[in-house]
This record gives structure tokens, sequence and C-alpha cells, in this order.
């Protein structure tokens, strides 16, 4: 096989749920991103994480583009550490956060910034998953309790953490006081985010895309917040874990994340190179 055979490609994944369910990257994903970056392709990571997050991934993974953090709202070199793009919430949600907060007395709420989780509670932590991701994030040591003269006074993104049998009812409310700046997108099954206005992982895959004056994309991810750049990418893919309404729309539905997802949808992508 031509050893340039993806010199035009941008493969971008999502981590929780796609590349891996916490933190051990399957060994079947590194050697296919190893060598789908041996036949010239570009890799990197798009996710709601923050950068501070990634401790545990980075020194498995090699990327070779800049990286996509709080679901487009913060793109960065992990080389130079340089910040290509940044995008904040507006002042107003912190009043809109609180009040709903004291409206859905189950759900908790952190706000997600590049250097650190800011826990303002954790709401009902008897949630499957809740206590596992949040025992993550404290091992990470970027894990604080958000408090009105600590925390920060701007915002990038909240992560409201809900009761999945009550997403629906929480969604349908946000959507009812028409927010203007920001809007509501599911990550996980108890995860729903409040993003900027403008923000989406899409946005943040084409403007990589760009800057690298690369041809094409594919892109890899589970959840709606990954829809907006499966919609976007040239070739698409889902696991078998990932929402049934992705699995709709994208071009392949490829193995589960624990069983190499990433690495079947490089396999799918071999096979359409090579034909």
């Amino acid at each position: 096989m031509n050893n340039s055979v993806f010199h035009d490609l941008l493969l971008v994944s999502d981590i929780d749920g796609t590349l891996t369910e916490l933190s051990k990257v399957p060994q079947k994903n590194l050697d296919a991103i190893a060598r789908f970056q041996q036949l010239g392709g570009t890799f990197t990571l798009c996710t709601g994480r923050p950068k501070c997050a990634l401790g545990k991934i980075l020194p498995q993974i090699q990327v070779n583009a800049p990286i996509i953090t709080i679901n487009g709202g913060y793109i960065y070199s992990p080389i130079t550490g340089e910040v290509l793009f940044e995008a904040q919430l507006p002042l107003h949600v912190k009043e809109f956060v609180f009040s709903l907060l004291e409206r859905f007395s189950q759900i908790g709420a952190m706000l997600v910034e590049p250097d650190n989780y800011w826990v303002i509670r954790w709401g009902d932590e008897s949630i499957e998953g809740v206590a596992q991701r949040r025992d993550m994030y404290q091992r990470e040591d970027c894990c604080k309790t958000y408090s009105e003269q600590e925390g920060p006074q701007q915002w990038h993104k909240v992560v409201l953490i809900v009761p999945p049998e009550q997403i629906p009812t929480v969604r349908k409310y946000i959507e009812e006081q028409n927010p203007e700046g920001f809007y509501p997108v599911q990550s996980d099954a108890f995860y729903l985010e409040l993003v900027a206005d403008g923000v989406d992982k899409g946005k943040g895959m084409k403007m990589i895309q760009n800057s690298l004056n690369l041809a094409k994309t594919a892109a890899i991810g589970d959840r709606e917040n990954d829809e907006s750049m499966l919609l976007l990418a040239d070739f698409s893919a889902t696991p078998q874990n990932g929402d049934e309404n992705l699995q709709k729309e994208v071009d392949f539905i490829v193995d589960s994340c624990e069983n190499g997802a990433v690495a079947d949808f490089i396999y799918r992508l071999e096979q359409k190179y090579t034909l």
C-alpha cells in the first residue's frame, strides 16, 4: 500500500464512548491510529472534555493536529500550547444555571474550563456512571469546588448532571426559556450541556481542516454533541454503542467502543481509499 495513501485526510475522534470508555485506550485503536499516521493521515481528538482532562489520554496516543476540546469551544496545539480558538458563554448564563438548580433539585452542574472542572454540585450521585466520572476527574487533579469568590467569572461550558429519565423534561424547560447566546446538547446518558451559540464540534473540525489545507475529513463519535462533525465529514462512523439516531445518519456503524471502534473505522477507511 502507498505509504501516503491518507495524505489528504483529517481523522477526528471523539473520546468518551468512542475512543475509550474512560481513560485506557484499547490497543487495537492505538495500533490502528499509528498505522493511519504512517500512511500519511492526520489524526486528532474532538471532545467535550477540557484540556486538563486529557492527562491520561495523550501519553498513550500520538496526535498530529490541534486538539478540539470543550465541544469546539477551545482548540489548542498540544505541541506549542498555542490557543487557536476560544469561545465563552454569555454572562447571563450564570443566573440561568442557578435558577435551574433551584427548580430541579436532583440535577447537578459543573463548569468545564480549559484548566479545571468547577463543580457547583454533583446532584444525584446514585446515577450510574456519575461517581465513576467524578473519581476520574479527581484523579486528573483538575476538579475544584465552585464558589463565587474562587470560581471563574467567565464560563466556557456548563455540564448539567441529570437523571436520564429527566433529561427530556429538563431539556424542554431550557428550550422553552429561549436562551440567548447558548443552547443545550446531550453528550452522555446523564449529561446535558450548555454550549455557546456558534460553537460545535463540526465547526472545530472544519477550522482545523482549513488551517492544514486537507482535502477530506473523517469523523467518529457516539452522541448528539458529535452530530455536527459527523454530518460535515466526508466519511462518518458511530460505534455499535452509539446513539441510535446517529446510526441512521453515518456511513458506517463500527465495532463497540471497548472492542476498538476507531480501529474498525480506520480499517473501513483503508478499504475505501484502496478500492
